[in-house]
């Protein structure tokens, strides 16, 4: 019976459990609050960018082919679509003049994430400006001649 209160297997596997769980869960929890940045965050924001910039050079184009075909005398009137939402969230467009540029803005309603496309060398010539919401449901680009 001596032997048997003296024998401390039981122990040490029953520790050997316990210590492997702690370093367990505790290696769950540090890579559970980890990996929504490297797996939900990073690629939401590298979808957000690369599609702001779309939607951005979208805007352009169409603003430098109103300006390219521009008549003397008269008006242009264009629409165009763009996705309601990206990455679930609606976003602003507006165009701004910046001292020696024009600036096409697109930010996101809901973040801080925004994208700015340039307009080189039409800038001194038109002056562009306005906004649209991407949740609107027409978006349009309106020239009027000054003459």
């Amino acid at each position: 019976m001596k032997s048997f209160l003296n024998n401390e297997n039981a122990v040490s596997i029953t520790m050997g459990y316990i210590i492997f769980s702690a370093i367990f869960i505790s290696f769950f929890v540090i890579v559970q609050f980890g990996i929504t940045d490297v797996i939900v965050d990073e690629p939401t924001e590298i979808v957000m960018e690369k599609n702001y910039a779309d939607v951005g050079n979208k805007v352009a184009t169409l603003v430098t082919e109103i300006y390219l075909i521009a008549p003397e005398n008269g008006k242009i009137e264009t629409s165009y679509s763009i996705p309601y939402r990206i990455a679930g969230e609606s976003y602003l467009i507006s165009a701004q003049p910046m001292k020696d540029d024009q600036i096409i803005s697109v930010t996101s309603s809901t973040s801080d994430k925004e994208v700015n496309v340039t307009l080189a060398g039409i800038s001194p010539v038109v002056g562009i400006y306005g906004t649209t919401m991407s949740n609107n449901e027409t978006h349009g680009i309106t020239y009027v001649s000054d003459e």
